[in-house]
């Protein structure tokens, strides 16, 4: 099962591998410029490869942190998601033939915080619908990772901006989803009351 040595993300995201050349040249079919990925000629880190193992809740663990004959490791892409000033937050890995993406340690549900676009009724938040489009935006804006997580995040921006009607309608639906949690009150409450 799990070995984690460290949970600072910024660490186990630079202990990933570089792209290959087959990897970028899929990225360029799919639109993402190559600035975007890679850092020597960008203003980003790079997304790097990693063997990973995703679990249930949009989460994964690095293979390398694994130990048991049960793991069934996948080669991913691997991004380091920032927050607003930022700060390192979590990792996000994603493997585009399954179209999985999950986040390491639960700290974020969005990538693109450290360079959102600004947030006013004017100038809206921009939410791309996954992350092969937050790319090919040349990571303007965000892209929600996990649902959850990225639900008070995105309450907060105020006017948000999506890629069209569907995805608007399907973030409207993901904004509204509450899970309320279950209330009870002791019983000699229901008994004073009753009296």
């Amino acid at each position: 099962m799990s070995a984690r040595r460290h949970l600072d993300p910024e660490t186990a995201f630079w202990r990933g591998r570089p792209l290959r050349d087959g990897d970028f040249d899929w990225l360029r079919r799919q639109g993402v410029p190559g600035p975007v990925v890679n850092w020597s000629r960008g203003n980003f880190e790079p997304l790097l490869r990693a063997a990973v193992v995703f679990r249930r809740g949009r989460r994964f663990d690095f293979a390398r942190d694994l130990r048991g004959d049960e793991i069934e490791p996948v080669a991913a892409y691997t991004l380091l998601a920032r927050d607003l000033d930022g700060t390192p937050l979590d990792v996000v890995a994603w493997h585009p033939r399954s179209e999985r993406v999950a986040v390491w340690s639960g700290q974020t549900g969005l990538l693109g915080l450290d360079h959102p676009t600004a947030a006013t009724a004017d100038d809206p938040l921009v939410v791309f619908p996954d992350l092969p489009a937050w790319l090919a935006g040349e990571r303007r804006g965000v892209v929600v990772i996990d649902e959850r997580l990225a639900r008070p995040v995105l309450l907060d921006a105020g006017t948000v901006q999506a890629a069209g009607i569907e995805h608007g309608e399907a973030l409207e639906a993901m904004l509204r989803e509450v899970r309320l949690p279950r209330i009870v009150v002791p019983a000699f409450e229901s008994e004073r009351a009753a009296a």
